[in-house]
């Protein structure tokens, strides 16, 4: 699949994207069910489920413009081991996006 867009704004510095990964760190046993992060706007989603072995799948999804009819979204998922990963998946998320030291 090959997809372009030339601009898309997502709003998510004021965002708890970085807490939401955070919690999914420290909860390196696993968890039941499915659970969601969105920006304000809804045009960016972040799904994570824990699977056997100690993994966690991140489905990070963008649907911009998600109340214009024919909308259109891209969905990628990403694999992490539970713990160390995640943890340090979070962190790099809080640098980028508080603009902290590298």
């Amino acid at each position: 699949m090959t997809a372009r867009v030339d601009e898309v704004v997502a709003w998510i510095w004021d965002s708890d994207l970085y807490a939401f990964l955070e919690e999914l760190a420290a909860d390196y046993r696993g968890w039941h069910g499915e659970r969601t992060w969105h920006n304000n706007d809804r045009d960016l989603t972040v799904s994570a489920v824990f699977r056997s072995g100690g993994h966690v799948g991140l489905t990070w999804t963008a649907r911009p413009w998600p109340e214009a009819q024919a909308g259109w979204s891209a969905s990628v998922t990403t694999w992490s081991e539970a713990g160390e990963q995640m943890a340090s998946l979070a962190a790099d998320i809080r640098r980028f996006l508080t603009g902290g030291p590298r």
